[in-house]
Protein backbone atom coordinates (compact mmCIF):
# COMPACT_ATOMS: atom_id res chain seq x y z
CA UNK A 1 0.00 0.00 0.00
CA UNK A 2 1.31 3.49 -0.53
CA UNK A 3 1.35 6.12 1.56
CA UNK A 4 -0.80 9.00 1.09
CA UNK A 5 0.16 12.72 1.23
CA UNK A 6 -3.37 13.81 2.96
CA UNK A 7 -5.66 11.58 5.12
CA UNK A 8 -9.42 11.21 3.63
CA UNK A 9 -10.28 11.64 7.46
CA UNK A 10 -9.65 14.49 9.87
CA UNK A 11 -7.52 13.41 13.16
CA UNK A 12 -5.33 14.91 15.80
CA UNK A 13 -2.33 13.09 18.12
CA UNK A 14 -0.69 13.71 21.38
CA UNK A 15 1.41 12.16 23.52
CA UNK A 16 3.07 13.31 26.98
CA UNK A 17 5.25 12.24 29.58
CA UNK A 18 3.05 13.77 32.19
CA UNK A 19 4.33 15.09 35.76
CA UNK A 20 5.49 11.93 37.45
CA UNK A 21 7.19 9.81 34.81
CA UNK A 22 11.15 10.83 33.67
CA UNK A 23 10.28 10.35 29.99
CA UNK A 24 7.91 9.40 27.73
CA UNK A 25 7.64 5.76 26.89
CA UNK A 26 4.53 5.38 24.70
CA UNK A 27 5.22 5.23 21.19
CA UNK A 28 2.03 6.57 18.23
CA UNK A 29 1.69 6.25 14.38
CA UNK A 30 -0.22 7.74 12.47
CA UNK A 31 -0.55 6.58 8.78
CA UNK A 32 -2.42 7.42 5.49
CA UNK A 33 -2.67 5.18 2.59
CA UNK A 34 -3.84 6.30 -1.00
CA UNK A 35 -6.41 4.35 -2.65
CA UNK A 36 -5.71 0.31 -3.68
CA UNK A 37 -8.87 -0.32 -6.10
CA UNK A 38 -12.96 -0.05 -6.08
CA UNK A 39 -12.16 -2.23 -3.13
CA UNK A 40 -10.18 -0.90 -1.00
CA UNK A 41 -10.63 2.75 -0.29
CA UNK A 42 -8.46 4.96 0.99
CA UNK A 43 -7.71 4.19 4.79
CA UNK A 44 -6.57 5.33 7.95
CA UNK A 45 -3.76 3.03 10.35
CA UNK A 46 -3.46 4.57 14.27
CA UNK A 47 -1.42 2.47 16.28
CA UNK A 48 -0.46 3.40 19.78
CA UNK A 49 1.61 1.64 21.83
CA UNK A 50 2.50 1.76 25.66
CA UNK A 51 5.89 1.13 26.79
CA UNK A 52 6.37 -1.28 29.69
CA UNK A 53 10.35 -1.82 31.35
CA UNK A 54 11.58 1.35 32.19
CA UNK A 55 13.41 3.84 30.75
CA UNK A 56 15.16 2.91 27.25
CA UNK A 57 13.39 -0.59 27.38
CA UNK A 58 9.86 0.58 27.15
CA UNK A 59 11.03 3.40 24.91
CA UNK A 60 12.91 1.30 22.62
CA UNK A 61 9.83 -1.17 22.93
CA UNK A 62 6.51 1.01 22.28
CA UNK A 63 8.65 2.29 19.11
CA UNK A 64 9.81 -0.89 17.28
CA UNK A 65 6.26 -1.90 17.60
CA UNK A 66 4.88 1.21 16.00
CA UNK A 67 7.72 0.85 13.09
CA UNK A 68 6.94 -2.81 12.12
CA UNK A 69 3.26 -2.98 12.72
CA UNK A 70 3.35 0.31 10.33
CA UNK A 71 5.46 -1.28 8.17
CA UNK A 72 4.04 -4.70 7.76
CA UNK A 73 0.50 -2.78 7.28
CA UNK A 74 2.33 -0.86 4.28
CA UNK A 75 4.23 -3.89 2.25
CA UNK A 76 0.42 -5.56 2.51
CA UNK A 77 -2.39 -4.81 -0.09
CA UNK A 78 -5.38 -4.17 2.45
CA UNK A 79 -7.68 -6.76 0.89
CA UNK A 80 -8.11 -8.50 4.80
CA UNK A 81 -7.78 -5.93 7.20
CA UNK A 82 -7.92 -8.08 10.17
CA UNK A 83 -5.60 -10.72 9.20
CA UNK A 84 -3.36 -8.41 8.35
CA UNK A 85 -3.93 -6.47 11.63
CA UNK A 86 -3.34 -9.83 13.56
CA UNK A 87 0.08 -10.86 11.79
CA UNK A 88 1.90 -7.02 11.83
CA UNK A 89 1.03 -7.58 15.86
CA UNK A 90 2.56 -11.14 15.32
CA UNK A 91 5.60 -10.03 13.84
CA UNK A 92 5.79 -6.59 15.83
CA UNK A 93 6.05 -9.02 19.08
CA UNK A 94 8.72 -11.97 17.62
CA UNK A 95 11.41 -8.68 17.00
CA UNK A 96 10.90 -6.81 19.62
CA UNK A 97 11.56 -10.97 21.67
CA UNK A 98 14.73 -11.21 19.43
CA UNK A 99 16.06 -7.49 19.88
CA UNK A 100 15.81 -7.94 23.99
CA UNK A 101 17.80 -10.99 23.49
CA UNK A 102 20.84 -9.27 21.97
CA UNK A 103 20.89 -6.51 24.05
CA UNK A 104 21.06 -6.78 28.17
CA UNK A 105 19.85 -2.86 28.46
CA UNK A 106 16.24 -4.06 26.83
CA UNK A 107 15.80 -7.70 28.23
CA UNK A 108 12.32 -7.55 29.63
CA UNK A 109 11.55 -4.87 27.45
CA UNK A 110 7.17 -4.93 26.12
CA UNK A 111 4.50 -2.63 24.94
CA UNK A 112 0.88 -2.58 24.51
CA UNK A 113 -0.44 -2.10 21.15
CA UNK A 114 -3.77 -0.41 20.09
CA UNK A 115 -4.29 -0.33 16.35
CA UNK A 116 -7.48 0.60 14.54
CA UNK A 117 -7.42 0.63 10.55
CA UNK A 118 -10.15 2.40 9.20
CA UNK A 119 -10.79 1.55 5.83
CA UNK A 120 -13.08 4.05 3.56
CA UNK A 121 -15.58 4.78 6.66
CA UNK A 122 -14.86 0.94 7.99
CA UNK A 123 -13.61 0.42 11.02
CA UNK A 124 -10.93 -2.57 12.23
CA UNK A 125 -9.10 -2.76 15.43
CA UNK A 126 -6.87 -4.95 16.64
CA UNK A 127 -5.29 -5.23 20.38
CA UNK A 128 -3.16 -6.71 23.47
CA UNK A 129 -3.02 -5.13 26.59
CA UNK A 130 -4.73 -2.07 28.31
CA UNK A 131 -4.43 0.82 26.18
CA UNK A 132 -7.72 1.31 24.51
CA UNK A 133 -10.13 2.00 21.56
CA UNK A 134 -13.22 4.25 22.08
CA UNK A 135 -16.07 5.16 20.05
CA UNK A 136 -17.78 8.40 20.71
CA UNK A 137 -21.53 8.51 18.73
CA UNK A 138 -24.26 10.48 19.41
CA UNK A 139 -22.88 12.45 22.21
CA UNK A 140 -21.64 9.18 24.12
CA UNK A 141 -18.53 7.22 24.37
CA UNK A 142 -17.84 3.62 25.13
CA UNK A 143 -14.77 1.26 25.18
CA UNK A 144 -14.91 -0.76 21.83
CA UNK A 145 -11.69 -2.96 23.05
CA UNK A 146 -11.07 -5.27 25.99
CA UNK A 147 -8.25 -4.73 28.43
CA UNK A 148 -6.15 -7.88 28.97
CA UNK A 149 -5.17 -7.02 32.34
CA UNK A 150 -5.42 -9.48 35.64
CA UNK A 151 -8.36 -7.27 36.81
CA UNK A 152 -10.55 -7.69 34.04
CA UNK A 153 -10.53 -11.53 34.48
CA UNK A 154 -11.59 -10.95 37.59
CA UNK A 155 -14.14 -8.90 36.55
CA UNK A 156 -15.58 -10.96 33.83
CA UNK A 157 -15.11 -14.25 36.32
CA UNK A 158 -17.36 -12.59 38.72
CA UNK A 159 -14.18 -12.38 41.36
CA UNK A 160 -14.88 -8.32 41.93
CA UNK A 161 -17.23 -6.16 41.37
CA UNK A 162 -16.79 -2.87 39.01
CA UNK A 163 -16.31 -0.55 41.45
CA UNK A 164 -13.64 -2.79 42.78
CA UNK A 165 -11.75 -1.99 39.80
CA UNK A 166 -10.25 1.30 39.18
CA UNK A 167 -8.46 1.15 42.90
CA UNK A 168 -7.44 -2.81 42.76
CA UNK A 169 -4.13 -3.22 44.01
CA UNK A 170 -3.60 -5.62 40.61
CA UNK A 171 -5.64 -2.97 38.39
CA UNK A 172 -1.87 -2.45 36.08
CA UNK A 173 -1.13 -6.25 36.39
CA UNK A 174 -1.49 -6.73 32.05
CA UNK A 175 -1.48 -10.52 31.08
CA UNK A 176 -1.25 -9.76 27.11
CA UNK A 177 1.41 -7.87 26.07
CA UNK A 178 4.25 -7.72 23.00
CA UNK A 179 7.89 -9.02 23.90
CA UNK A 180 6.64 -12.09 24.82
CA UNK A 181 8.70 -15.64 23.67
CA UNK A 182 5.14 -16.63 23.23
CA UNK A 183 3.09 -14.88 20.78
CA UNK A 184 0.52 -13.20 22.55
CA UNK A 185 -3.12 -13.79 21.59
CA UNK A 186 -4.35 -10.77 19.53
CA UNK A 187 -7.71 -9.47 20.40
CA UNK A 188 -9.96 -8.50 17.40
CA UNK A 189 -13.26 -8.16 19.47
CA UNK A 190 -15.03 -5.07 18.52
CA UNK A 191 -18.07 -4.78 20.74
CA UNK A 192 -20.88 -2.54 21.14
CA UNK A 193 -23.24 -2.22 24.39
CA UNK A 194 -26.41 -2.30 22.70
CA UNK A 195 -25.24 -5.48 21.04
CA UNK A 196 -22.19 -7.20 23.30
CA UNK A 197 -22.42 -10.98 21.90
CA UNK A 198 -21.63 -9.50 18.16
CA UNK A 199 -18.17 -8.79 16.90
CA UNK A 200 -18.92 -5.57 14.89
CA UNK A 201 -15.45 -5.73 12.96
CA UNK A 202 -15.92 -4.08 9.95
CA UNK A 203 -18.69 -1.79 10.83
CA UNK A 204 -19.83 1.16 9.22
CA UNK A 205 -18.59 4.55 10.89
CA UNK A 206 -21.21 7.17 10.87
CA UNK A 207 -21.14 10.88 10.40
CA UNK A 208 -20.09 12.52 13.52
CA UNK A 209 -18.22 9.50 14.78
CA UNK A 210 -15.30 9.89 16.71
CA UNK A 211 -12.65 7.24 17.41
CA UNK A 212 -10.41 7.74 20.06
CA UNK A 213 -7.28 5.79 21.56
CA UNK A 214 -5.30 6.31 24.39
CA UNK A 215 -2.93 4.81 26.72
CA UNK A 216 -4.01 3.77 30.17
CA UNK A 217 -2.14 7.16 31.89
CA UNK A 218 -5.52 8.70 30.17
CA UNK A 219 -8.41 6.11 30.77
CA UNK A 220 -6.61 5.73 34.79
CA UNK A 221 -8.03 9.71 35.05
CA UNK A 222 -10.25 10.55 32.74
CA UNK A 223 -14.21 9.55 32.48
CA UNK A 224 -15.50 8.01 29.67
CA UNK A 225 -18.59 11.16 30.06
CA UNK A 226 -15.42 13.07 30.10
CA UNK A 227 -13.90 11.98 26.81
CA UNK A 228 -17.26 12.59 25.16
CA UNK A 229 -17.35 16.17 25.99
CA UNK A 230 -14.31 17.48 25.47
CA UNK A 231 -14.66 15.79 21.82
CA UNK A 232 -18.03 16.97 20.82
CA UNK A 233 -15.62 20.15 20.22
CA UNK A 234 -14.65 20.54 16.46
CA UNK A 235 -11.22 21.16 17.11
CA UNK A 236 -9.81 17.78 17.65
CA UNK A 237 -6.30 19.18 19.04
CA UNK A 238 -7.75 21.37 21.33
CA UNK A 239 -10.29 19.00 22.72
CA UNK A 240 -7.33 16.53 23.34
CA UNK A 241 -5.35 19.21 24.67
CA UNK A 242 -8.28 19.64 26.91
CA UNK A 243 -8.20 16.16 28.16
CA UNK A 244 -4.38 16.36 29.05
CA UNK A 245 -5.42 19.45 31.40
CA UNK A 246 -7.76 17.20 32.85
CA UNK A 247 -5.47 14.28 33.36
CA UNK A 248 -2.74 17.07 34.91
CA UNK A 249 -5.25 18.14 37.13
CA UNK A 250 -5.80 14.84 39.16
CA UNK A 251 -2.05 13.95 38.90
CA UNK A 252 -0.57 12.44 35.58
CA UNK A 253 1.24 9.68 37.43
CA UNK A 254 1.76 7.90 33.93
CA UNK A 255 2.72 9.08 30.40
CA UNK A 256 -0.70 10.60 28.70
CA UNK A 257 -0.81 9.46 24.75
CA UNK A 258 -3.89 10.02 22.43
CA UNK A 259 -5.43 9.79 18.69
CA UNK A 260 -8.89 10.94 17.63
CA UNK A 261 -10.10 10.42 14.39
CA UNK A 262 -13.48 12.41 13.00
CA UNK A 263 -15.44 11.07 10.40
CA UNK A 264 -17.33 14.05 8.58
CA UNK A 265 -20.83 14.51 8.23
CA UNK A 266 -22.22 12.73 4.90
CA UNK A 267 -24.50 15.61 4.55
CA UNK A 268 -21.80 18.10 4.09
CA UNK A 269 -20.67 16.35 1.31
CA UNK A 270 -24.48 15.36 0.00
CA UNK A 271 -24.67 19.38 0.19
CA UNK A 272 -21.95 20.45 -1.85
CA UNK A 273 -22.86 18.17 -4.30
CA UNK A 274 -26.67 19.51 -4.71
CA UNK A 275 -25.25 22.42 -4.81
CA UNK A 276 -23.83 21.63 -7.38
CA UNK A 277 -26.51 20.25 -9.33
CA UNK A 278 -28.32 23.33 -8.58
CA UNK A 279 -26.18 25.74 -10.26
CA UNK A 280 -25.81 23.11 -13.64
CA UNK A 281 -29.84 22.78 -13.41
CA UNK A 282 -29.56 26.62 -13.54
CA UNK A 283 -26.80 26.93 -16.24
CA UNK A 284 -28.98 24.04 -18.31
CA UNK A 285 -31.93 26.75 -18.26
CA UNK A 286 -30.52 29.52 -19.08
CA UNK A 287 -28.58 28.41 -22.05
CA UNK A 288 -31.89 26.70 -23.10
CA UNK A 289 -34.21 30.32 -22.27
CA UNK A 290 -31.34 32.14 -24.45
CA UNK A 291 -31.31 29.26 -27.19
CA UNK A 292 -35.26 29.74 -27.30
CA UNK A 293 -35.03 33.53 -26.84
CA UNK A 294 -32.65 33.59 -30.28
CA UNK A 295 -35.22 31.04 -31.93
CA UNK A 296 -38.19 33.27 -31.69
CA UNK A 297 -36.02 36.55 -32.32
CA UNK A 298 -35.34 34.51 -35.56
CA UNK A 299 -39.41 34.34 -35.88
CA UNK A 300 -39.96 37.59 -35.35
CA UNK A 301 -37.63 38.94 -38.13
CA UNK A 302 -38.21 36.16 -40.77
CA UNK A 303 -41.91 35.18 -40.50
CA UNK A 304 -43.10 32.55 -42.69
Amino acid sequence: MKPASHSHLPYASLSDKGLVREQNEDSIGITAFQKVSELTPPSLLCVLCDGVGGHQAGETASRLAVEHITAFIEACDGSSPLVQLSSAIQEANSILWQSSQQKAALRGMATTASCAWIVGSRLFTATVGDSRVYLIRRGKAQQVSTDHTWVQEALDAGQISRDQVREHPHAHVIKRYLGAETPPEVDTRLRLREFPDKNQQGMPLDGGDVLFLCSDGVSDLVKEEEIAEALKKGDLEAALEGLKSLAYQRGAHDNLSMIAVRIPHKAARASAWLKTLRLTLFGLFMLAAAVLGAYFGWLVLNPP
